[in-house]
């Protein structure tokens, strides 16, 4: 579940969501991408919730599981192929977000923008 310090939200409203958000269900109908990712946050947040304060900042964290898929497999080639209008980071980062959604635990999201960076990346802590 998240919160941002108002109402706590646990599912996506598909039909309120911004139209970048069709780069992100394209993207699960790609079971064998999906799954790879999948399981590499699944075990970020799993190992987040074992530090005494849990902190993700999900420009490094995804930037550190896009290398690790790297290294393992040919993700990163095969994600644009598949998905040429699309952008891994994002795409991963909409995937943590929706997992963070249907954790039971409580975390906070919030975007931040780091100085130099055109766009707001999110952070969840708990």
């Amino acid at each position: 579940m998240i919160t941002n310090h108002k109402s706590p939200k646990s599912d996506l409203d598909r039909k309120k969501l911004p139209n970048y958000w069709s780069n992100y269900f394209e993207y699960e109908n790609d079971t064998e991408l999906f799954n790879l990712s999948e399981i590499e946050i699944l075990n970020l947040i799993e190992q987040k919730k074992t530090q005494e304060r849990p902190f993700i900042d999900s420009q490094i964290e995804l930037s550190n599981i896009l290398t690790k898929l790297g290294v393992k497999h040919n993700f990163d080639r095969q994600f644009h192929e598949r998905h040429p209008n699309s952008e891994s980071g994002q795409v991963l980062g909409m995937q943590l977000y929706y997992l963070m959604l249907k954790d039971p635990e409580t975390w906070v999201f919030c975007k931040t923008t780091k100085p130099g960076n055109l766009f707001p990346h999110a952070t969840y802590f708990k």
